[in-house]
């Protein structure tokens, strides 16, 4: 069965491009945003347009990439990946669950996630 790509973002719906290698950090930032929020789904490898571009080399090992998202966050953020096939290219599909305490970056950041007046969403400190 194929699966179907979410065609915008969303409170619980992020995407983030790979091509160039989307940086940990930011990565990390995404996720406890979603987290911290009502959790969702990080679509790597996908355009803000929804278009699969492509996983980089440095985030296809979906076993490297759970472990660097548990280390880089506190308490250890456990996520499920999910590799995809969509157009001749390669997505990772991370699937946040909702946290019931906060969870911080390792430099200590919280974050959640929230919709701007025009209805899309957005990262933001909250201590």
């Amino acid at each position: 069965m194929p699966v179907i790509l979410p065609c915008t973002e969303s409170l619980t719906v992020e995407f983030k491009s790979d091509r160039s290698g989307y940086p940990d950090r930011e990565l990390i930032e995404a996720l406890t945003c979603l987290a911290n929020t009502q959790g969702g789904e990080l679509w790597l490898g996908v355009e803000d347009d929804a278009v699969a571009s492509g996983l980089h080399l440095q985030h296809q090992n979906i076993i490297h990439l759970q472990g660097l998202i548990a280390e880089k966050t506190s308490p250890p953020l456990q996520v499920t990946i999910k590799l995809h096939h969509i157009n001749q290219v390669t997505v990772a599909q991370i699937l946040v669950p909702r946290s019931n305490i906060m969870i911080a970056t390792q430099e200590g950041a919280y974050l959640q996630r929230r919709l701007k007046i025009d209805g899309t969403p957005e990262c933001i400190r909250i201590a």
